[in-house]
């Protein structure tokens, strides 16, 4: 009759599978930074697109004091639809000329204070974003140093573990 000796092959699997399912704990918490990077881009692209209403904004307000000014003083620095129609058409009255005057004041008033508001608003946005990223490098240093070392311990306990193994799998087969 054979020796019959009990090889601990079940106990070494079921060790595996813990390991895997450690490591993958490990790999969604890095996965985490993967989604805040993207949260992050869509922060920069939200700037961006702050930043070119700003532009836009202003690029707006220029011209229309450009031609609040042309109005006033009756010359045309430009190429323009407007200098064309006064060409062919001839010039305005004046008193179609005060009203468009008015009207080009009161947008210029709005532009500017649009103009400022978009400021605040950007200088608002950049302050926040900034305290958020911040507040997230810190976290994300906390984090990473507690899975990293969390991650070296399990490595550590799997070799012991595989150690362990080798070790009872040499009995097996030096009773064999």
């Amino acid at each position: 009759m054979g020796l019959q000796v009990a090889c601990p092959h079940f106990w070494y699997a079921s060790s595996i599978d813990d390991i895997l399912e450690d490591e993958e704990h490990y790999a969604d918490q890095l996965k985490e930074y993967l989604f805040y990077a993207e949260a992050l881009r869509a922060v920069c692209r939200k700037h961006e697109l702050m930043q070119y209403d700003l532009e836009m904004a202003a690029q707006d307000l220029a011209s229309k004091k450009q031609q609040c000014e042309e109005l006033a003083t009756g010359t045309v620095r430009t190429f323009s639809l407007k200098g064309m129609t006064t060409k062919l058409f001839g010039q305005e009255t004046p008193e179609q000329r005060e009203a468009r005057i008015k009207v080009l004041e009161e947008q210029i008033n709005e532009g500017e204070q649009q103009l400022k508001s978009k400021n605040l608003e950007g200088r608002e946005f950049v302050k926040n974003a900034w305290a958020d990223i911040e507040r997230f490098k810190e976290q994300k240093n906390r984090d990473l140093k507690e899975a990293l070392i969390s991650y070296a311990v399990m490595q550590i306990s799997m070799c012991k573990k595989g150690i362990q193994v080798w070790t009872n799998a040499k009995e097996c087969f030096s009773k064999m």
